[in-house]
């Protein structure tokens, strides 16, 4: 990612961090946060770093089925390193995994850029699946999770008939050139992962992974000494990161915290716990993972690449 871009998200988060301390009241704010119990923030990153281990076993599966093999260090590395792109619109920034696995062992990008499509297409089912767990506390949200559902239902359609995938690769490859033989290599990736037994069952990998996320809710709310069922925060969190990944605003900043915090005070909490809520639910979630991509990048890049 580019410098300017970086400073600009941040400087964007400040600005959306500023406005939701307006909203809360300042004081109030200050107040929820001086009654927190602190305990529970390392207890949420380390649900979260399990959640990162769960997802890292679905993408090395991946990685095997369609035979891109990398030493368990090695592809802890890409993957960990991937995070870092976690502030990107979707987390679409993650392909740049596919370019340090061509860096580490010289693996062909048609084959390791649609595993990334994959896996992050079964991490939003894995968020739909626990979403449709709340939609009795919020019957409106349905109408964005069929919208999905059928979104991905014609993705995998038309990767899986050859009607449809041979026109798409006929008009893709006039405008490839040179490369119209790595579309097809693509198309082959892409139908192997997304084989029936594959995507179900690293879908609910995902179910794990983001399970373990939602629970951050549930204990970050018990740390302002309150109460929240975990059917609702399961739905809360998931619900809240679908909205922010298909605003397309990088890391769904602002959006996501506008929504986990709105829907928190739909719910009966104050300004100041829903807005204290999604603040700290936000740091172990989202940028605790961009920092922890980065420290990773930066530190073991010159051993896993420039060695090579």
């Amino acid at each position: 990612m580019a410098k300017g871009k970086f400073w600009l998200i941040i400087l964007f988060a400040v600005v959306v961090y500023v406005i939701m301390g307006v909203y809360a009241n300042f004081g109030n704010l200050l107040s929820a946060f001086e009654k927190f119990n602190w305990l529970f923030l390392p207890l949420m990153l380390i649900l979260v770093t399990l959640a990162y281990f769960v997802r890292f076993i679905k993408w090395n599966f991946f990685l095997r089925n369609v035979d891109v093999h990398l030493p368990l260090k090695e592809n802890l590395f890409v993957f960990f390193s991937g995070l870092s792109m976690t502030i990107t619109p979707a987390k679409a920034g993650e392909i740049w995994k596919g370019w340090l696995i061509r860096e580490i062992n010289g693996e062909n990008l048609s084959k390791t850029v649609p595993v990334v499509i994959v896996d992050r297409v079964t991490d939003v089912i894995g968020l739909i699946i626990l979403s449709l767990t709340g939609i009795l506390y919020y019957k409106s949200g349905i109408y964005v999770l069929v919208i999905l559902l059928i979104l991905f239902a014609a993705f995998i359609v038309a990767i899986k008939s050859e009607t449809i995938s041979n026109r798409l690769i006929s008009i893709l490859e006039t405008r490839a050139g040179r490369y119209s033989g790595d579309i097809k290599d693509m198309h082959k990736t892409f139908k192997k992962s997304l084989a029936s037994k594959y995507l179900v069952g690293m879908s609910l990998i995902a179910v794990v992974a983001w399970f373990l996320e939602c629970l951050s809710i549930y204990f970050v709310i018990q740390g302002f000494g309150q109460s929240i069922s975990l059917v609702l925060s399961v739905f809360l969190y998931s619900f809240a990161s679908i909205v922010g990944a298909i605003s397309l605003i990088p890391g769904g900043l602002g959006v996501a915290e506008a929504t986990l915090s709105g829907l928190l005070v739909v719910f009966g909490f104050s300004s100041s716990i829903a807005v204290g809520a999604a603040l700290i639910i936000r740091l172990g979630t989202l940028w605790y993972g961009a920092i922890l991509g980065f420290l990773v990048y930066m530190i073991l890049k010159k051993k896993f690449i420039n060695s090579q």
